[in-house]
């Protein structure tokens, strides 16, 4: 059975961030990110739109009301989908509330991402923040916010595990007083001479500009990645220095 215009144009209005905040609901898409969703109990799913074959072969795993349940023709798929190929399965799901526990802050590490505006960077540091056990993923408003489409892809599935919510870190060191707030800068303490340092928030800074001049003076401790006498490139990737300072902080 097609699905409905009003139906293809609800599921297509939440590629838009205006309607993912109107609605509170955002969209997965692809077989393994589904598949652990309906497997697991803190995000609600609201419908689940998938070609028969897909249906058919995982019919045992959807613990869902039929009413739930939308059939798609390979041409609604398409048109519902955020991606240039579509994938067999798509589900809206509940944008949960946010909450966050400051007692854990100088327990572990935090992440705190400062106007980072790429989606695939965003996606890709969720999942650096899972590898390394990091619960807690915060990001100021001026950044791309974590339900978009492409961030959920990009994280392959690891916002499932990282409680990520948006947060201006001047009222995030408000709620923890003396925890350590480390920012990535050009011109910092090399990250391989700190000591002890696996708790606190890490700061990272936008993709060309870096930490914004209020959350610098809010920060604590400056660190650098050192750079190779002989290397030439200015700046690394956000999303890699991420990965680097992590491995290094968690070693």
């Amino acid at each position: 059975m097609a699905l409905s215009k009003n139906t293809i144009k609800y599921v297509k209005s939440l590629h838009q961030k205006k309607f993912r905040q109107k609605y509170n609901n955002f969209i997965v898409e692809g077989d393994k990110i589904v598949r652990e969703l309906l497997s697991q109990t803190a995000f609600e799913i609201e419908g689940l739109y998938a070609l028969q074959e897909w249906l058919v072969e995982n019919e045992k795993n959807i613990q869902l009301p039929s009413s739930q349940i939308h059939l798609c023709s390979p041409t609604d798929l398409d048109r519902i989908s955020t991606l240039k190929t579509p994938n067999q399965v798509l589900l809206i799901v509940h944008i949960p509330s946010e909450s966050h526990s400051t007692d854990k802050f100088n327990e572990a590490l935090s992440l705190y991402l400062d106007d980072i505006r790429d989606p695939g960077n965003m996606g890709t540091i969720i999942r650096i923040a899972d590898w390394f056990g990091i619960s807690n993923v915060f990001y100021s408003s001026t950044s791309v916010e974590w339900t978009n489409p492409k961030v959920i892809q990009s994280t392959m599935g690891s916002f499932l595990r990282v409680r990520v919510q948006e947060m201006e870190l001047a009222d995030l060191r408000d709620s923890s007083p003396g925890v350590a707030i480390y920012g990535a800068v050009l011109e910092g303490v090399p990250i391989h001479e700190l000591s002890g340092a696996n708790t606190g928030i890490i700061v990272i800074g936008n993709e060309s500009r870096g930490i914004s001049k209020e959350n610098l003076g809010l920060l604590s401790h400056r660190i650098t990645i050192p750079k190779s006498p002989s290397g030439g490139a200015e700046s690394l990737n956000a999303a890699v220095a991420t990965g680097i300072i992590c491995a290094s902080l968690t070693r």
